[in-house]
């Protein structure tokens, strides 16, 4: 109906009310007043309260590195025995630094071995391990290469003085020979939850693994060891009765796990009883295993596979074979990365928003990156951009948990939250 049509109605005529009406209305004004829907009652008008000022947007979360100690000589570790507040710097050419709790690099090595390992290739002084009894027994592990490029383990006590290792105590864990190539040593120690000694050891070396190492159980090449190693008479350690190859023909029972080609850095978390591996590639993909600690005889597949794709073959059996749970791919002329650098799960107490992280690098390119690995599954993968810190051969892990990145350069930087 158009609005003329409304103008030109004639006006209704006026209504009679009856008594009725007229109390019906007086009531119904009554219960509106009492609700407080009327307009002339004494109740005020109930209004909705505002809504509470959005929170400020958090500020985001993010990591730095901030350097605390320099002059070293290509550190590969940095490592210390529970409850100890001084940090052990473990440099490639043969000695052991001590980082003081006040920041100050000491003159004096813990231990200098200079002059009885080989630094040949890719060889050194790579590892070391404090017994989780450490503080009642002075023990500690080493791993390097001697004189003549094998892999040596050896146990070391301290001296009286605890800022100094007595290098006269030195007994032979295992002698672990080398071919002829000088590189692919491996070269992690590391104790388990369960208190046996874990070593990681390189395929041999040459391309593609030359002598067939890694799936081979005869050799000690290639593979995750597992020595026991709380023994006072030779030999100095025993096969844990558990292993997985214990007794049987043909195979060495210290074989924990196998398939590895060069497994440079690995790393408990006992918060989640899980292992993780990182294995350097040959040309192609660089891997992170995770497993559980409980795992055995897990084959993680080389040189069947390098990483996630099959080696030199478009048609390889991946049976029986524990593949990685991530991996990336170096690129042409490797724009991504040469070689991985396995660090450690973050479980620290300065930086919680991080916690449960696992934190890797590359050798080449020197990234800080972390991811989460739960239920099977990687997540919240992420570039921490800290800037070109150089080579990055290895991460660290004090006693409380904080990390650390070493550059080939000589200097040790801390993860902090970033100012």
């Amino acid at each position: 109906m158009m609005a003329d049509d409304l103008n030109s109605r004639p006006a209704p005529a006026a209504l009679a009310v009856s008594p009725a009406s007229t109390l019906a209305a007086t009531l119904m004004a009554a219960l509106l007043a009492a609700c407080g829907g009327g307009g002339g009652g004494s109740s005020p008008p109930v209004t909705q309260p505002a809504p509470p000022p959005p929170e400020p947007p958090k500020p985001a979360f993010a990591l730095a590195v901030k350097e605390v100690a320099s002059g070293l000589s290509t550190p590969v570790l940095l490592t210390a025995p529970a409850g100890d507040t001084r940090r052990f710097i473990v440099e490639r050419p043969g000695r052991i630094r001590i980082l003081s709790s006040d920041g100050t690099l000491r003159s004096t090595a813990f231990l200098d071995l200079s002059g009885l390992i080989s630094t040949d290739g890719e060889g050194g002084l790579l590892s070391m391990a404090f017994h989780p009894a450490y503080a009642q027994n002075g023990r500690f592990y080493i791993y390097y290469t001697d004189k003549f490029s094998n892999i040596a383990i050896d146990e070391v006590k301290v001296s009286a003085d605890t800022n100094v290792a007595d290098a006269n105590s030195l007994k032979r864990i295992i002698t672990i020979p080398h071919p002829t190539y000088t590189n692919h040593y491996g070269g992690m120690l590391a104790f388990g939850a369960d208190g046996y000694l874990y070593a990681g050891t390189g395929d041999g070396g040459g391309v593609g693994d030359p002598s067939g190492n890694a799936q081979n159980l005869d050799s000690l090449l290639g593979k995750l060891l597992r020595l026991k190693v709380d023994n006072v008479v030779a030999p100095l350690y025993n096969v844990p009765a558990d292993n997985p190859f214990v007794g049987q023909a043909g195979k060495r029972g210290e074989i924990w796990a196998y398939g590895l080609r060069n497994p440079w850095r690995f790393a408990f978390d006992n918060s989640s009883a899980s292992l993780y591996l990182t294995d350097v590639g040959q040309a192609s993909k660089e891997e992170v295993d995770v497993v559980p600690t409980s795992l055995k005889a897990a084959n993680f597949g080389w040189n069947i596979m390098e990483g996630s794709s099959c080696y030199n073959s478009t048609s390889c059996s991946q049976q029986g074979l524990t593949l990685p749970i991530f991996d990336y791919d170096l690129g042409v002329n490797n724009a991504n990365g040469c070689a991985i650098t396995g660090g450690f799960v973050y479980r620290g107490s300065v930086l919680p928003e991080l916690a449960g992280r696992y934190l890797y690098s590359d050798y080449c390119k020197g990234f800080l990156k972390s991811f989460q690995y739960a239920n099977g599954a990687v997540s919240e993968s992420k570039d921490w951009a800290v800037g070109d810190i150089g080579k990055i051969p290895s991460f660290g892990q004090d006693a409380a948990g904080e990390l650390y990145m070493l550059s080939e350069s000589g200097k040790v930087y801390q993860i902090i939250r970033k100012p």
